[in-house]
């Protein structure tokens, strides 16, 4: 097997060497240096400066990650909780105490909440951070994310590169080549190109443990692992930067700087290490075109995961073979990436294996999903799939969501989806509601099986998780006072259910907005509106507000209540419906549009706009503007506010800049929290 050993390069005697100088991941140097004074100054700077204080700088760039992460889970466990007193009454101030049904989660009527100025001092923070650090910039770059997370990225870039630059020596030195008429050029390119080489393979592991699903990272921090996959993407970006600089540097040396030539390229370019090499340049080339955002709508999101894992796995051990002395960065990394798959196949395997129905003993057992296709008649809005089911594993929390497998469509994916249903408590089985747009890929041959197989045939599913963290907080001292909901499409599935539980355990402002496309879109979740209009008219939900806003539709003339542009004329449901032939779930005593008529009719806190050709404003006051007018209810219950949100991501642009306008840490530092707003969007599909 050919050797790594750049020896030969480095013009060494081992022979003549009285002893060996060890150098962790690297060649032993032969001591003493007997060749020419500019060859033994130019090993001087390749083992110090190129490779021990590079070995050294990566090492500490893995401490401060280490201690960045044990801080965040350090403070996340020592920081205060709000107090939550016997009860509270209402007002939207915090002093030394507070007043207010939603000072804190649990509150009741006529109590007062103290809160310390160390929570208020940790809340007016938060304010501050979310003021500056949470709207977004350079979305045409960056993509849909908050400002927060391109300054991570840029305190990463920035040490690396202060770290790559530094302690090098720059200096030129011309030495001849044993036995010929021809000289070297060695310069401080070789120790700077093997410095960014080592910084890439100390990365690797992190960039690797940023897209765990079984995230540790998670599990110090309470971040969803979805939120650092804009962090894996772009140091995988940086890694691929550092390799094709350390691969176009060593070319130039050794194709031009190095003689006679072309001898030594041609010696060089056949080195088994060498041929590694650039099999792992041709890996993360193709990672990081391939996970561009265009090209994953080019090619499909399907396409992109499964290369993805592929030629991921390849890269790491294509760079181990690069360079063995190195390897324990490679180790690390295979480990994260088959821990992180056999955790998954675990989760699953917990899930779906036990006893069988009736007699059939024990083994694996897919759950049988109920599904209901809405097709859109003139397939502009595409198909939507309902899926019901009820399956015994253990609950989830409200916020997680689970990887769906199709096997009757294939084994080889899953996709994440979040379940509509609350988690029934044991020993109640849980039910799993799915509401799924298809694009596509797998999600559209699921539209088309259920479309083929009729409304009320089952599928089977297999589930993987539940992955993601609590929307309301572990307990309820954690919950916020106020939730506002603000769903597009089948972003209610993320948005549902953490309103409903706020609304049956907490006293505070709740408040549901919903934006759909048509007036039929109401079917989807047709059964749970008419349940919490139901319990809405009991007063069994309290303080609780539902805004539907249909933008792509004007008032059908069979529904009473609402509101439409003045010019615009209503039109039939009933008639549209019947030219399309679509069939809907709906209540045996009414037919499908009677159903959705009755829905969507006018009561107390519940309301539908039908806006025609425009999306409403988040921010602004008026009837169709979002925030602004819940952030008023908030302040007269009282209490810091959530904003729950999942839909496109023009949506999350809105809302992170809304909230942003709305924080205020002076303000909430002397006790007003209606300025202390939190935002938790769902962005598992962001690229």
């Amino acid at each position: 097997m050919p050797s790594q050993n750049p020896l030969p390069r480095h013009i060494q005697d081992m022979d003549a060497a009285t002893s060996l100088e060890h150098h962790w991941g690297y060649s032993d140097r032969a001591l003493p240096c007997i060749v020419d004074a500019g060859s033994c100054e130019y090993l001087d700077a390749v083992y110090h400066n190129g490779h021990d204080l590079s070995i050294l700088y990566s090492w500490i760039m893995w401490c401060v990650i280490g201690a960045v992460f044990l801080l965040w889970w350090g403070v996340r466990t020592v920081v205060p909780k709000a107090r939550v007193g016997g009860g509270g009454g209402r007002g939207g101030r915090v002093d030394v105490e507070v007043e207010g049904a939603g000072a804190g989660a649990g509150a009741g009527a006529g109590g007062k909440v103290k809160q310390g100025v160390l929570y208020r001092g940790v809340r007016a923070t938060h304010a501050f951070v979310n003021r500056w650090l949470l709207p977004e910039s350079f979305v045409g770059f960056f993509g849909h994310v908050s400002r927060l997370q391109i300054l991570i990225l840029a305190v990463i870039c920035t040490y690396l590169t202060i770290f790559s630059f530094i302690a090098l020596v720059y200096k030129t030195w011309i030495t001849p080549v044993k036995g010929t008429p021809f000289f070297n050029t060695r310069t401080g390119m070789g120790p700077f190109s093997d410095r960014i080489g080592i910084l890439a393979y100390a990365l690797t592991p992190f960039t690797i443990l940023l897209s765990s699903r079984e995230s540790i990272l998670s599990l110090l921090t309470g971040i969803p692992y979805q939120n650092f996959n804009f962090l894996h993407r772009w140091t995988g970006r940086v890694i691929f930067v550092q390799s094709f600089v350390h691969t176009l540097i060593w070319t130039i040396i050794e194709a031009r700087l190095y003689q006679p030539q072309p001898k030594v390229w041609n010696g060089f370019i056949r080195e088994q290490y060498i041929i590694f090499g650039v099999f792992a340049m041709l890996f993360i080339s193709f990672l990081t075109l391939f996970s561009t955002r265009w090209m994953v709508r080019l090619t499909g999101y399907e396409f992109f995961r499964k290369t993805h894992y592929a030629v991921g796995f390849l890269y790491v051990a294509a760079c181990w073979g690069h360079w063995t002395r190195l390897a324990v960065f490679m180790i690390a990394s295979l480990a994260l990436m088959g821990v992180d798959r056999g955790l998954r196949l675990l989760r699953s395997g917990m899930i779906h294996f036990g006893y069988k129905d009736g007699n059939r003993g024990w083994g694996f057992r897919s759950a049988q999903a109920e599904m209901i296709a809405y097709d859109s008649p003139d397939d502009e809005d595409g198909t939507v799939v309902r899926l019901d089911f009820t399956f015994n594993h253990d609950p989830w929390i409200i916020g997680q969501h689970f990887y769906l497998c199709f096997p009757g469509l294939t084994v080889w994916q899953s996709h994440p989806f979040t379940p509509m249903s609350i988690p029934a408590a044991s020993p109640q089985l849980p039910h799993h509601t799915y509401i799924i747009r298809a694009f596509k890929g797998e999600t559209a041959r699921l539209a088309k099986l259920a479309l083929e197989q009729g409304n009320g045939s089952t599928t089977p599913v297999v589930l993987g998780g539940p992955y993601g963290t609590s929307i309301l907080g572990d307990s309820l001292s954690d919950r916020p006072g106020n939730v506002l909901g603000v769903a597009g499409g089948t972003g209610i599935t993320f948005v549902l259910p953490a309103l409903i539980k706020f609304a049956e355990t907490c006293t505070g402002a709740a408040e549901l907005v919903w934006m759909i496309r048509r007036t039929r879109d109401v079917a989807w979740l047709l059964p749970e509106l008419t349940e919490l209009k139901e319990k809405m008219k009991n007063g069994k939900m309290g303080d609780f507000k539902i805004r539907i806003f249909v933008t792509r539709d004007v008032r059908p003339s069979n529904v009473s209540g609402g509101s439409t542009p003045v010019e615009e004329k209503s039109i039939e449901i009933g008639e549209a419906e019947k030219e399309k032939d679509i069939t809907y779930t709906t209540q045996k005593a009414l037919s499908a549009d009677d159903a959705i008529a009755s829905a969507i009719r006018a009561q107390a806190n519940f309301e539908v706009e039908w806006l025609k050709d425009h999306h409403p404003s988040v921010q602004g006051h008026g009837g169709a503007h979002v925030l602004d007018s819940f952030i008023e209810r908030a302040r007269a219950a009282g209490g810091r506010s959530l904003v729950v949100g999942s839909g496109p991501p023009g949506l999350g642009h809105d809302l992170r800049a809304a909230i942003a306008a709305q924080s205020e840490a002076g303000k909430v530092w002397r006790g007003e929290l209606a300025h202390d707003v939190e935002l938790c969007w769902d962005d598992r599909l962001v690229l």
